[in-house]
């Protein structure tokens, strides 16, 4: 679809969108004000429950032409998932895929303001049948959503007035890693000026058609801006894909001659180590291979080791750039460089800062000063981040409902806790991330806070732990939680390995159970080798067919820690009673 068409067709569905439903972008709620924003204030919200595909691009950009709010969300939610973003969002029109149409219903119908609820349209998008950018009448589903097409129309409505730093575009969720999930609200700005700081430091498109895959979800702040928004200016062409398939993504590198690559962690580790990888590998006489149109990659959403990288750049010539940033501040830093030379001199930190972002770290030492206590050089502390593409606020605890009409009482009836536990007075964003600033200005994240390991008072960062095991060629990936052991009243680090010849995890015989044990004890001298003695894996070793992730890649610890996930189990260190010296 050309950049016109999707202009053309995004006006007229936001005019139908208008017209259908009388959606009047100038009936706003508006919200407390927050160190970042003053009186953020969010219009009908347009909840889009989709995976990538075209209609996406019309009927979330139709949404913002409206002066709409989007609000987007993973179509491998849960029906219980999606009732909690409706009874918060409380949005006025919905659009989901046929896939998540049941779900959709079961959440509908599970919201308390059933009334309100049976009047809000739901349109359907049936994603491996739909001809768009053909739109066709016929459908099996009465509400489609090229339906909203069809409306004859006026024009599209524009709002009376626009502050584009106060006015919500879009709530995306956060994952929640703390509790539920949360809705981030983000600007107009704060999108125009992401996308303006990616494009202002893309030093991989100077020149040349742009060929990107689009297999990271849109519904992310990741895809959302890397892929999605940045397109458009790059003039990139998108190839669409609702979900990453191995063999999918590796036949369309090599038949659509892909220039760059946006990836979650978890495919970088399939480059680096699948075996179905090597006949793309494979060089011909010139020295190309499938992957030699690529000029670089980069990924997000998780930590990834440099072992990893330094694999996929040995083996396909590609250098996988490290990125950071958070839905709450978009886009933070990223490598520079596409060569081997600035690679290996950039190691595991995560690059500079993008244009127009400020970081800092917050000492952990004690001080008399009121206020956050800036670190050295070099010191570890709590990532802080500040940027006109941080987040207006969290959506109220209570949802947008009960802030409205919050707003008719007392602005203190607003739950907005959630905001000034995270946002400093002076507009920083605590991320919860530890890290620290070189002295070349570079990021390093070791770990987040609250997935430290607290090992007798020392603090074990498992991505740290994680990067160890993943170096090695016998593991396919890996994920490491802290473990409680009442006896002796502390943590221990346990690591989920997945081998890289994965059968044994399935087999359940004796054979099977002492390759298992053999290769526990390699990655026990593995991790004795590189580490020190209280991050060892006196947890045990699981081997698990996989690793439990969210679409963005980030691992699901949660689920591991609480018993989720089923595998072999090795105990690498023998336990004994400890004798008190008392």
């Amino acid at each position: 679809m050309t950049k016109s068409r999707l202009r053309d067709d995004a006006v007229k569905f936001g005019a139908g969108l208008q017209q259908l439903h009388g959606l009047d972008p100038d009936k706003t709620i508006t919200l407390p004000s927050t160190s970042t924003c003053e009186r953020p204030h969010v219009a009908p919200v347009v909840l889009v429950q989709l995976p990538n595909c075209l209609p996406f691009a019309t009927i979330v950009l139709g949404t913002l032409a409206a002066g709409l709010t989007a609000t987007l969300a993973s179509p491998a939610l849960t029906s219980k998932e999606v009732a909690w973003i409706l009874r918060n969002a409380r949005p006025s029109a919905i659009f989901t895929a046929s896939s998540c149409l049941a779900a959709m219903r079961e959440a509908v119908a599970a919201q308390e303001d059933r009334q309100y609820f049976e009047s809000v349209p739901v349109y359907v998008v049936d994603v491996a049948n739909d001809d768009y950018p053909t739109v066709s009448q016929t459908t099996a589903y009465e509400q489609s959503w090229s339906r909203v097409f069809a409306s004859t129309s006026d024009g599209l409505k524009r709002p009376s007035q626009v502050d584009a730093r106060s006015r919500a575009a879009v709530i995306l969720w956060s994952s929640g890693t703390s509790g539920r999930s949360k809705g981030v609200l983000l600007s107009h700005h704060a999108l125009s000026f992401s996308v303006a700081s990616l494009w202002h430091d893309a030093d991989f498109c100077r020149g040349g058609r742009q060929r990107w895959l689009g297999f990271v979800p849109f519904f992310h702040v990741y895809g959302l801006l890397n892929i999605f928004l940045l397109a458009v200016p790059a003039g990139a062409a998108v190839h669409c894909m609702p979900a990453f398939r191995p063999e999918a993504m590796l036949e369309a590198v090599r038949r659509r001659r892909i220039t760059y690559l946006h990836m979650a962690p978890p495919v970088a580790v399939f480059l680096a180590k699948s075996p179905s990888v090597e006949p793309f590998a494979r060089r011909d006489g010139r020295g190309r291979n499938a992957f030699s149109s690529v000029v670089g990659a980069v990924t997000g959403g998780a930590p990834l080791g440099y072992d990893v990288v330094a694999q996929v750049f040995a083996r396909l010539g590609v250098r996988v750039r490290l990125g950071y940033g958070l839905t709450e501040t978009c886009n933070v830093s990223v490598q520079p460089g596409l060569t081997e030379g600035e690679m290996r001199a950039q190691g595991n930190d995560t690059g500079l800062p993008h244009w127009g972002v400020e970081l800092a770290v917050a000492s952990s030492r004690q001080t008399s000063t009121p206020g956050m206590e800036p670190a050295e050089v070099g010191e570890e502390g709590e990532i802080l981040v500040r940027s006109p593409g941080l987040m207006m606020s969290y959506l109220p605890a209570t949802g947008l409902m009960a802030a409205a009409a919050a707003a008719a009482a007392s602005a203190s009836a607003r739950d907005m806790s959630a905001t000034t536990e995270v946002l400093t007075p002076d507009g920083w964003f605590r991320t919860g991330d530890v890290g620290k600033i070189t002295a070349a200005g570079s990021l390093v994240i070791t770990d987040r806070i609250k997935e430290m390991i607290k090992v007798r008072g020392f603090q074990v960062p498992p991505a740290e732990l994680e990067a160890v095991l993943c170096g090695s060629a016998e593991v396919a990936d890996a994920g490491v939680v802290g473990v409680h052991d009442p006896d002796e009243a502390t943590e221990w680090p346990r690591a989920f390995v997945v081998p890289a010849a994965p059968a044994a995890v399935v087999a359940e015989d004796a054979g099977s159970r002492r390759e298992l044990e053999l290769l526990a004890g390699r990655l026990r001298d593995l991790v004795e080798a590189q580490t020190s003695k209280y991050k060892w894996l006196r947890g045990g070793i699981v081997f698990v067919e996989q690793v439990p992730k969210s679409p963005s890649g980030k691992i699901l610890r949660r689920v591991m820690r609480d018993g989720g996930v089923r595998g072999v189990e090795v105990q690498v260190y023998k336990t004994g009673p400890r004798f008190s010296k008392l």
